[in-house]
Order: structure tokens, then C-alpha cells, then sequence
């Protein structure tokens, strides 16, 4: 039915998405977060809310505190190592973050309901006023009384005010990553040595470029092959696992903007932007390529090359997202700490103790080890 449909307006596409996930589930777009969708409606927008109800291995981490914290640490230090030493190295990082994994049960907060969450790596929010903020928390405790409430992916370059006054609120600033910002109307990025050799990947003729409105359900299967070809089975399972349904939502309605790549007549690399015009930001919370191609092809490079390109010519700042560390510095990015930020000051006190705790280890140690996480993702 989405495919049968009228090119629609970015709102609807919004709404698209938040009508379905609501009926069917966040599954519905994302395989790997079977959580229960709501609508929170709240200073004149819709924004969705993600409930978790049961956690799994492989919960994506956008839907799972837990996810995120615990399992996506220790899944990446045991692709660190070798394979015969796996097994020790994940049991411990099981028994090191172990205290960790008992606060984040014990204060509840991979049930928290999660504002604004579609599922993606990086959410980017519309401006929210200072007013706005001031009435949050009694929207929320009216909606979602028993739950923490949490808001993903803040930090200061983009939410500054925001963040300040969600800690006059009581809100704790749990540090979750590092990511990169950068700035393409900075004539800097452009002196850097990486991107004047990254742009010539644009010009090859051997690699074509296939534009959103080229592309075609048929496109679909292979798509979403080269995306969880490097996001799920490169980097980790926890990823977001996106289901060809939301392949199909975002060629027909632009919920992301798709490109594609096409080699030898094949299609080997995808890339799809995810813009807030309202803040002036975009980012790219899908991206894969045929890693069974030679590494000289640079398709990686090429996919990164296009993104920065297309942030200059749409004239929005970039969100580089996490990861990667040293290849986006190369190339402009500028490095901070984001945030989640959770409320608990509504629920029984234990629980508030429990995650003031959590938020104190979290702010003293996560920092350093955050960076040099990073620092080693690829």
C-alpha cells in the first residue's frame, strides 16, 4: 500500500511512520526492537514514544538502555580479540560490567518510555522552546506515571538550553557515546587532505551514482543486503535491523532520502540521509556496501565523500553520528559527548537512589572509555 501511493510531504511520512509502528509495533520497521509504539502529544507535536516490554540478546540498542550500557560494550570488546579468546574476553566483560547491569535493572530503565524515539541511531529533534520544556514532566506523569522517562541523543552543540533546564527539572545526563559534528559552510573541512581525496571518489566513472528517484521497489532486497551487511553482520547485531518495510517507506515517502551506488552493474552501496530542517542538521542513520568488493574500491570512503556533499549542498550542518573516530576527525568532525537523559524523580525512591547512582559512575567513567571505544570502531 505504501508503495501505491502519492509522493506525500515529509509530515506525512512522519505520521506514516507513527500511525504503523502504533498499530504493529516497532518490529514493524526495525526487526530487532519489538517494542510497543505510542503517541505523546505535547506542545503541538506527535512525537513517538518507545515502551519496551521484554528484552533479548539482541534487542536493538535504540530501544534498550541495557542494549546500549551493556550488551553493545561487551559485544564490542569481544570482537576486539581474537576468535579462540571470545569467549573469555565477553565473560569478562560480563563480570566487569556487572555492577552496571544491576543498577540499570534495578532502577528499571530498560522499560523507561523513550520520547521522540523512531529507532534510529541518531534522533534529530525540532527546536523545543523553553516553555515547551517547562511542561514536559506533567505531560509525561499523566501518560507514563510508572516508567522512567528518557530522551536519547542530546548534546550540547544541538541542545545546550534544553539540557540545562531538564537538569533544573531533575532530569541525569547519562553519558551514552561519542559523536562528531561538523560544520560543511566551514571552508576548513574542505582544506583537509582526506576529503580533497575522498571528492575525486565522486568523479569515477567506474561507480555510478543512483539517485532516490532512480531507485525501485525491485531495489529493495538488495538494498537492505548491503546495509546489514556492515551494520549488523560487520559491526554488531544490536544495531537497528531495518525491515524491508521501512526500505519501501523511505523510497515512497523520503522518510530518509536514499542513494545508492552501482558497480559492474550491481548495486553495492547504499546511503540514506535523515534531515531536521527546523535545527538545520542531517544524518545518516543507514548506510552499507558489499564488503566482499576490494577494499581499494573505498566504498565506504565514496558513501562518506556524498554524505558531506550533499550536507554542503543542502546547507545543513552534519551529524557524523559515533563511530570511526579518526577517520571523521580527518574529515571535519569535531568530537563531543552525547547524552541520554532520564527522569526517575517520579517513581519510589529506591529506584531514584539506584539511578542517582548509576548517573555518578557513568559520569565519571564512561567519558574516557566512550573515546577510546571509539576510537577502535572502524
Amino acid at each position: 500500500a505504501v508503495l501505491n501511493t502519492p509522493l506525500p510531504s515529509s509530515q506525512v511520512a512522519e505520521a506514516l511512520w507513527l500511525m504503523t509502528a502504533k498499530a504493529r509495533g516497532g518490529s514493524h520497521w526495525v526487526s530487532n526492537a519489538a517494542c510497543q509504539i505510542e503517541q505523546l502529544d505535547w506542545a503541538g507535536q506527535h512525537l513517538p514514544v518507545s515502551l519496551l516490554q521484554t528484552s533479548a540478546s539482541t534487542t536493538a540498542y535504540t530501544c534498550s538502555p541495557y542494549s546500549a550500557w551493556i550488551r553493545y560494550p561487551r559485544d564490542e570488546l569481544r570482537q576486539q580479540v581474537a576468535a579462540p579468546w571470545q569467549t573469555l574476553t565477553a565473560a569478562a566483560a560480563a563480570v566487569a560490567l556487572s555492577p552496571l547491569a544491576a543498577m540499570i535493572l534495578r532502577c528499571g530503565l530498560d522499560r523507561a518510555a523513550i520520547i521522540g524515539n523512531h529507532l534510529v541511531s541518531t534522533n534529530l529533534y525540532q527546536p523545543w522552546h523553553q516553555e515547551q520544556v517547562a511542561s514536559l514532566p506533567a505531560v509525561l506523569r499523566r501518560q507514563y506515571p510508572e516508567r522512567p522517562w528518557m530522551i536519547r541523543n542530546l548534546c550540547h552543540s544541538l541542545h545546550h538550553d534544553t539540557i540545562e533546564q531538564l537538569e533544573q527539572q531533575g532530569w541525569l545526563m547519562l553519558p551514552a557515546r561519542r559523536i562528531y559534528l561538523c560544520d560543511p559552510a566551514d571552508p576548513a573541512v574542505w582544506k583537509h587532505n582526506h576529503v580533497k581525496q575522498d571528492a575525486k571518489l565522486l568523479k569515477r566513472q567506474d561507480v555510478s551514482l543512483i539517485h532516490h528517484d532512480q531507485l525501485q521497489p525491485a531495489d529493495i532486497p538488495a538494498l537492505r543486503h548491503l546495509f546489514r551487511q556492515v551494520f549488523i553482520h560487520k559491526h554488531s547485531a544490536l544495531n537497528p535491523d531495518f525491515s524491508e518495510d521501512f526500505f519501501a517507506l523511505c523510497l515512497e515517502t523520503r522518510f530518509l532520502q536514499l542513494f545508492a551506488l552501482r558497480y559492474e552493474g550491481k548495486l553495492c552501496g547504499v546511503l540514506g540521509l535523515q534531515r531536521e530542517p527546523h535545527s538545520g542538521w542531517v544524518t545518516t542513520p543507514l548506510i552499507g556496501y558489499d564488503t566482499s568488493l576490494p577494499a581499494k574500491l573505498g566504498l565506504y570512503r565514496h558513501l562518506m565523500a556524498l554524505l558531506l556533499d550533499q550536507a554542503r549542498e543542502q546547507q545543513l550542518r552534519l551529524h557524523y553520528s559515533s563511530g570511526a573516530a579518526g577517520f571523521k576527525m580527518a574529515r571535519g568532525g569535531q568530537g563531543e559527548t552525547e547524552y541520554s537523559a532520564i527522569h526517575l524523580a517520579h517513581l519510589p525512591g529506591c529506584r531514584q537512589l539506584t539511578g542517582q547512582m548509576l548517573h555518578r559512575v557513568l559520569q565519571q567513567f564512561a567519558p574516557p572509555l566512550l573515546e577510546k571505544a571509539d576510537s577502535l570502531r572502524h
